[in-house]
């Protein structure tokens, strides 16, 4: 039975209570600096539990340099595709013990400069980054000696491990999806024209095309946020092209969201009038009139990439992690409904 106690229990405690020395209890709450056999680790987290010990994170941090926390920044969180992503993370981060602060900069620079400055002077254990265009941010982490994450958005002057998809060949898979639905006269929406995805992305458009020997129209490649609102701004602009378009591969689900929408305000009906396929795949993507047909990133494999980057930053060159996005069908392909 439990020994009644009037004093919060203390390292001490723990060690006479498990049989081992001070030095293993701390072993054991500080994940090193030597090793602990298993046997030693379950008496000392056994012992841990029934007198309720609770390890003072100030004292932790001060002693190993670590807070268990990491920091994520977003560029608009209402954007379901970087919720979704920040979930899969903050899921992660859990797994490995860490707790996760997520910032949204709402692709604004101060708002931006300020969760970085409060992440260095948080003493984070890292920081997991999507930016807008500023690269400026992600150095100044990397100047403060913090492991850096460069999450979907691969920045090219920046010393950072970066984790995403591939995102050519994700849009080069949409585009042909819609080749092989019979169209040729193909729009591509992309993200703002500064953003290293926007440029892949319409890359993998044209690569598409070329393979299937379509001429490229350039005219058809129109930037816009990746947004609802850059989605519907996207329609009007084919709208007003009035260049024959049957079908657009959009960049991102948000932007197909609001470009489906607008043209169903417009009586232009999807996919009759116009097929769409999107890149992202996300759940939101499953419930739209008519569901998209997406590729679908791997939410959870790119969150635990990003976590281990944290976790065991490379020695040397940082590296990157790449993956592959998977063709999700739903009926804004023009694909008959499952079933």
């Amino acid at each position: 039975m439990t020994e009644k106690r009037n004093r919060q229990a203390t390292r001490t405690d723990v060690a006479r209570l498990a049989g081992t020395s001070v030095a293993v209890v701390s072993y054991v709450i500080n994940d090193g600096p030597r090793n602990v056999s298993p046997e030693r680790r379950r008496r000392v987290l056994e012992a841990m539990r029934e007198l309720s010990y609770q390890p003072n994170a100030i004292a932790r941090s001060l002693t190993s340099t670590r807070t268990n926390t990491v920091g994520m920044i977003v560029p608009d969180i209402s954007n379901a595709f970087f919720a979704e992503l920040a979930l899969a993370v903050e899921d992660a981060a859990m797994e490995a013990g860490l707790l996760l602060f997520v910032g949204n900069s709402n692709e604004n620079r101060a708002r931006e400069e300020a969760y970085v400055d409060s992440f260095v002077r948080q003493r984070v254990d890292g920081v997991i980054y999507i930016g807008v265009t500023r690269e400026a941010s992600a150095q100044t982490l990397v100047d403060a000696g913090l492991p850096v994450v460069v999450l979907d958005r691969p920045l090219e002057s920046v010393e950072a491990m970066c984790v995403g998809i591939d995102h050519r060949d994700a849009a080069r898979q949409a585009t042909a999806h819609l080749i092989g639905h019979g169209h040729t006269r193909i729009a591509c929406v992309t993200g703002p024209a500064g953003l290293t995805v926007s440029q892949a992305r319409s890359r993998g458009w044209h690569d598409a095309l070329d393979e299937a020997g379509i001429a490229v129209d350039e005219s058809l490649v129109l930037h816009a946020p990746f947004s609802l609102d850059g989605g519907a701004a996207a329609f009007a602009e084919l709208a007003r092209l009035d260049a024959g378009v049957t079908a657009a591969f959009v960049g991102a689900d948000e932007q197909a969201r609001g470009l489906v929408s607008a043209a169903g305000t417009a009586g232009t009906t999807v996919p009759d009038a116009l097929a769409v396929t999107s890149i992202d795949g996300t759940r939101q993507s499953e419930f739209g009139n008519p569901p998209l047909t997406t590729m679908r990133q791997p939410f959870r494999e790119l969150a635990v990439a990003a976590i281990a980057g944290i976790v065991t930053p490379a020695e040397g060159s940082p590296g990157a992690v790449t993956m592959q996005a998977q063709l999700t069908v739903g009926r804004s392909c023009g694909c008959a409904p499952a079933g």
